[in-house]
């Protein structure tokens, strides 16, 4: 009776295929959340990037770091929390933490840095089955010679 089972090679590709399905099911998720975790980095890029728009389009008078980070809130929808203003100047290259050159001969220049930052979630973040996908942050920046 048992060479007979031996021999029998009915249902082997439906055993075989109940053991790889779930393998290439992962795989195939794995894939897509790639390409999100991508996109959602794209996208965080481009809310970043609302606000340097606002600001070339603002030339004449550079607006306030509160009026940046209320363009960008309110054409991305992310909490003013998760927006970042930073300004510098560089006197003859280097970075100066001071409002303004020491010596008026130096070349004054004036920076403006926009970062926008967001969570991003994984679908595959299944306990038990893989676990070892992680949330991470997504982050966007531009920088802007604004002087």
């Amino acid at each position: 009776m048992i060479s007979r089972f031996r021999k029998d090679r009915k249902g082997t590709a439906t055993i075989e295929l109940a053991l790889v399905t779930p393998i290439l099911l992962t795989l195939a998720l794995a894939g897509i959340d790639i390409a999100l975790g991508y996109v959602h980095k794209l996208e965080i890029q481009q809310h970043a990037q609302i606000g340097a728009d606002y600001v070339m389009s603002e030339m004449e008078n550079v607006p306030t770091n509160t009026e940046i980070k209320t363009r960008v809130h309110e054409g991305s929808g992310l909490p003013l929390s998760a927006i970042t203003i930073d300004r510098w100047i560089e006197c003859n290259g280097e970075k100066n933490s001071l409002p303004a050159c020491l010596n008026a001969g130096f070349d004054y220049t004036q920076y403006l840095s926009i970062e926008v930052e967001d969570e991003y979630t994984p679908i595959l973040d299944v306990k038990g089955y893989a676990d070892f996908v992680d949330q991470f942050t997504a982050t966007g920046s531009v920088t802007l010679q604004v002087e």
